[in-house]
């Protein structure tokens, strides 16, 4: 069960810094499990046997343990544990390290947030997570077996919060994004905006299962066919397809919605794109069945419009500005900052 899955959207953020993500410590990994709860500003001797101590930033001590727990979701990009090589898990521990690096300075720099119902706030997230387990025993037994005491929890909590409010006040309020940055950035990458060909099409579908016999399928093709004549005679072509399709999409007269090409099978396709709006095709055999299209309309490649998607630009630059502004405040802090590595060899 994922008890604290609520915890990393709720609580905790992860800012792609460098091309490299910044995961908050209050953020759970790919497993739902929780953080190892060291609350911050812990010093060596309060954490346990001074060895376990991978990194120390400013005196605040950070845990083999909490290593650990961040390297495991990059090792699993790598794929099979044993063809990981030892070289290849040093690096991987060595991005962990300092991802664990930043994120403490972040939480550093949010330290000093004043937030009037922060405690509020922590016993909200704190609730929300905890109703997540259907009783009080599976919720102790969830922090047992997580090696996190709910006063840990809280503390995680109210380190995510404060720096989600950090974030917010000192960084993403100073952004502005003006109009003439998002229409450069909108004449500069054509590519990202361009759109394929498109169709909106209906179907009446008379299915086949594979491995059905010949006169079966010939009996499934002449229903086709005198369905084909109904509609060229006139027949409302919704009205069939509700009545007489085997296909879904009958429940919806046949409506196929917006597809473009590479979408649907190549049969399927290669007869629909050659209709104009309002055709009928002939009937198509696919590995389903017999066919019969009816365009509805169609949509040449093209570009969209920049109305169309100056929110999604905005929005996008704004990201990446606010990667660029944050990753200069934590390297501000790193370079006057005393980071030791107690695991290291002299």
């Amino acid at each position: 069960m994922h008890l604290f899955s609520a915890l990393a959207t709720a609580t905790a953020i992860a800012l792609a810094l460098g091309g490299t993500h910044i995961v908050i410590a209050s953020e759970p990994d790919a497993q739902g499990s929780p953080p190892a709860a060291v609350p911050a500003g812990e010093t060596v001797a309060a954490s346990g046997n001074p060895a376990d101590v991978v990194v120390r930033i400013n005196g605040v001590a950070i845990p083999r343990a909490e290593l650990d727990r961040n390297s495991r979701p990059l090792l699993a990009r790598m794929g099979p544990a044993d063809a990981i090589t030892p070289d290849q898990r040093r690096l991987v521990e060595e991005t962990a390290k300092e991802n664990l690096i930043r994120s403490e300075l972040l939480y550093q720099l949010a330290m000093n947030q004043d937030i009037p119902d922060l405690d509020q706030q922590v016993d909200e997230q704190f609730a929300l997570i905890k109703s997540r387990s259907p009783s009080d025993e599976e919720w102790n037994d969830a922090l047992a077996q997580k090696g996190i005491t709910p006063d840990g929890l809280r503390e995680q909590i109210k380190r995510g919060l404060m720096i989600n409010a950090f974030v917010q006040n000192e960084v993403v309020s100073n952004i502005e994004i003006t109009d003439a940055q998002l229409k450069a950035f909108y004449e500069e990458n054509p590519e990202a905006f361009s759109k394929p060909e498109s169709m909106r099409a209906s179907h009446i579908l008379i299915g086949v299962d594979a491995g059905t016999g010949a006169e079966e399928k010939e009996i499934a093709k002449r229903k086709a066919d005198e369905i084909l004549d109904k509609l060229k005679s006139g027949a409302d072509f919704a009205e069939l397809a509700k009545s007489e399709s085997t296909c879904p999409s009958a429940q919806q007269g046949g409506d196929l919605g917006e597809f473009g090409r590479g979408q649907m099978v190549a049969p399927f396709e290669s007869a629909a794109f050659g209709l104009e709006p309002g055709d009928l095709s002939e009937v198509v055999e696919t590995q389903f069945g017999y066919h019969i299209i009816k365009a509805v309309g169609k949509n040449a490649a093209g570009v969209v419009p920049f109305e169309e998607v100056k929110g999604r630009i905005e929005k996008q630059l704004k990201t990446q500005q606010v990667q660029q502004d944050l990753m200069a405040k934590v390297e501000a802090l790193k370079s006057t900052s005393v980071i030791e590595f107690p695991d290291r060899n002299p």
